[in-house]
């Protein structure tokens, strides 16, 4: 157990490292245009980049294939990953549906939104979230499932993840005056964390979470970004009606609501009698 705690945590440390030294590199050589729309992309690619190289690192140590971390790329992953962006996709727009009907929110076109901007913010969830499942579902996971078992293992990582988001999003006002605001930087993000962990360890890769992820974070960007957020709004401006201006807790079971579908649904996709991890998914897909 604690030969696995240690590899997990020095891999957790190198993704730290690495994130510093790509918004330093950046910081000093990325030319102005890079983020010009307010998308930090560049410092996520070149993150992305060297996590990649340190989960390389510790499987070469360990003589470990990329298939067990669930990168070995291949047909099976590519539909493990288009259906997580079709079951993300469908959740938020579900969600936003049905906030609707309840009459908690409409939206109005968010004119100002640009072509350069839904290129950059487009790279820019792709790379941020290619990042966050590389360090929270990748290598860290699976030596921490050796160790003190899976469930306890997607607890521990949906803890650090949620406790990444206070660290990451925690400059901004509504999380600086604490109570219930802060506590949902974590909560939310943490529910997100259990889902995408499951859907890791059951299918054997991170193809599937990563689709769920990236499309629930797309789309959301679309139709939950209100003005203070910190990216700029998308497509669609979220109008909140004067009922539940002031009852933001209608949102919060609304976001807990749709997590506990998209585990179940993950459940019934990779239901096996065998047990808990199904890991011959990663490669030989859902069916």
């Amino acid at each position: 157990m604690l030969k696995s705690f240690g590899k997990a945590s020095g891999f957790l440390v190198a993704a730290v490292a690495s994130m510093v030294i790509a918004a330093v590199v950046v910081g000093m050589f990325a030319p102005a245009w890079a983020s010009r729309d307010g998308q930090p992309w560049p410092v996520m690619a070149v993150g992305a980049s060297l996590i990649l190289g340190v989960t390389a690192l510790c499987l070469r140590l360990e003589r470990r294939g990329w298939a067990t971390v669930g990168l070995r790329p291949g047909w099976a992953w590519l539909r493990q990953f288009a259906l997580g962006l079709f079951i993300g996709a469908g959740l938020v727009g579900g969600l936003a549906w049905l906030l609707m009907l309840g009459g908690g929110l409409y939206w109005q076109p968010n004119r100002p939104f640009t072509t350069g901007l839904m290129l950059s913010g487009t790279t820019y969830f792709g790379f941020a979230v290619l990042v966050e499942e590389l360090v929270f579902r990748g290598y860290a996971l699976r030596r921490l499932a050796e160790g003190i078992g899976e469930v306890k293992a997607i607890v521990v990582m949906a803890a650090l993840f949620g406790g990444y988001h206070v660290l990451s999003i925690g400059s901004s006002m509504s999380v600086k005056s604490g109570g219930s605001e802060l506590v949902w930087t974590a909560v939310g993000p943490l529910a997100g964390a259990i889902v995408f962990g499951v859907a890791a360890l059951r299918t054997g890769g991170i193809a599937l979470p990563l689709g769920l992820h990236l499309s629930w974070n797309w789309t959301q960007w679309h139709f939950f970004t209100f003005p203070g957020d910190d990216n700029p709004i998308g497509l669609w401006n979220p109008i909140v009606t004067a009922r539940y201006a002031d009852h933001p807790a209608v949102f919060r079971v609304g976001y807990l609501s749709a997590m506990t579908v998209a585990l179940l649904v993950v459940l019934a996709l990779t239901r096996k009698k065998q047990g808990f991890r199904a890991p011959t998914l990663g490669v030989a897909g859902l069916g």
